[in-house]
């Protein structure tokens, strides 16, 4: 079965009714199964039934997924792409890549911070040794081309979970550290092809989530933080950011989930 997903955040009018009637006549025309997934409120409706799509509580600003599934996925996809980038601000696309033009979507928070996607993982085996070569990958990451800085963030991650692994569970790790090497939140989004252990009861990881925040850190970075690590005990969460690995999926999944306590 064939599957494409769009990623797009509301503009300022949401989803009004007109929005959703034209939504799902165009669902209708395909062999396909259409679900709207509002990943900010996270709750989702398939495509051709509206009022389920209004008691979303869709608002402007949210991050929305469509996801379809069938034999006419890559057809439907091409069509509903047009709908979306008409009427909301596309993100990523299943069936093209985006021009530099057409990435037109943003996710704003009140704070400058640093965040870089790392090619997904797969020369990892399951050995002892994983958990610390995508700790050292991170670390680097989060200090490119200063490598006493990358070795001072290595063990401080390090340290970090020698007290208690930083497995959050469904799959996810969040590594993270309150450092006075970095001066702004700095994240690395790292997903794996096969999961590895974590030293954790709470199973093996498929996405690892490096944070490094700066000591002190200021009132706005602990409101979003807290925020997103709230948002990792959610299992519809964590499968957002283990099943899409397109840098700019899991871009905006993690900025939209900060961004939440400041709309």
């Amino acid at each position: 079965m064939i599957e494409r997903r769009i990623t797009f955040t509301l503009e300022n009018e949401g989803l009004p009714a007109w929005k959703l009637n034209r939504l799902k006549t165009l669902a209708g025309y395909f062999r396909s199964v259409v679900v709207i997934h509002n990943i900010s409120q996270l709750s989702m409706a398939n495509a051709e039934q509206a009022m389920r799509v209004m008691s979303l509580g869709s608002m402007p600003g949210d991050l929305c997924q469509l996801m379809i599934e069938g034999s006419d996925a890559e057809l439907a996809c091409m069509v509903l792409t047009d709908f979306v980038s008409e009427h909301c601000d596309l993100i990523c696309t299943g069936h093209r890549h985006l021009s530099q033009r057409e990435e037109k979507a943003s996710i704003v928070l009140p704070f400058d911070y640093a965040l870089s996607h790392l090619p997904q993982l797969s020369q990892f085996t399951v050995s002892s040794q994983d958990k610390v070569d995508v700790l050292t990958q991170i670390s680097r990451q989060c200090a490119p081309n200063q490598p006493d800085k990358a070795n001072s963030l290595l063990e401080q991650l390090q340290a970090r979970e020698a007290v208690s692994s930083t497995a959050m569970g469904n799959g996810v790790a969040l590594p993270h550290i309150l450092t006075p090497d970095v001066e702004v939140p700095t994240l690395v989004l790292a997903p794996l092809e096969q999961p590895i252990e974590w030293g954790s009861q709470r199973g093996p990881v498929s996405c690892v989530i490096g944070l490094a925040l700066p000591a002190p850190p200021k009132r706005e970075y602990l409101l979003a933080f807290s925020s997103f690590s709230k948002r990792l005990l959610e299992p519809d969460f964590c499968q957002l950011l283990t099943e899409n690995r397109r840098p700019e999926v899991l871009r905006a999944v993690v900025l939209d989930s900060l961004s939440l306590p400041f709309r």
